[in-house]
């Protein structure tokens, strides 16, 4: 029994650092797979964004666009979000969501509020920009748990290969470790 506990140790520390790689794998994988779907895009920066005339194809260059678009937004809707945009255009300017209240079009339609439209838009574009961040840092999250399942991978095999080295004489000069009472 005092034989199987080192090398269950041992079995345990390289299941951890299988573990581990395949999680820094799977962390670089979904980094990729955002950059690719970023890049297929083909979204480029405008010259009035923070990082101008840039492909969009990492967090930086995604929030720049994001910001970008908040900007232009703003200055399409006065500052309003699109709760607070009415549905329809008018009667007497402006905008209203009651129907009655809106500026009806040849057919008697309530005509649509192109500028509820814009900020729909905009909303929609930075939500699926500031997922793709998201994506990226959970992506980084990853990568450095998977690092730390290998290094707590190392250290339990480790322990067991000392501990083996104690209790199996044959494992202790395979590894060349030399029990301290030895001296």
């Amino acid at each position: 029994m005092k034989k199987l506990f080192p090398i269950a140790l041992m079995v345990l520390g390289l299941v951890f650092v299988a573990s581990g790689g395949y999680t820094i794998f799977r962390g670089f994988d979904a980094k990729d797979q955002v950059r690719d779907e970023l890049i297929a895009q083909n979204i480029v920066t405008p010259e009035d964004a923070s990082i101008p005339n840039a492909q969009v194809k990492g967090p930086k260059t995604a929030e720049s666009m994001a910001n970008i678009i908040q900007v232009h937004a703003n200055e399409s809707t006065g500052g309003r979000p699109y709760s607070e945009i009415g549905r329809f255009l008018a009667v007497g300017g402006g905008d209203t969501s009651n129907e009655a209240e809106a500026l009806k079009d040849d057919q008697g339609r309530p005509v649509a509020n192109p500028v509820r439209n814009v900020a729909f838009q905009a909303a929609t574009l930075r939500t699926s920009l500031y997922t793709s961040i998201m994506a990226w840092n959970v992506g980084d999250l990853v990568i450095g748990l998977g690092l730390m399942i290998v290094v707590l991978g190392f250290s339990v095999g480790g322990l067991g290969v000392a501990l083996g080295a104690m209790a199996i004489p044959a494992l202790a000069r395979r590894a060349h470790v030399e029990p301290i009472a030895a001296h």
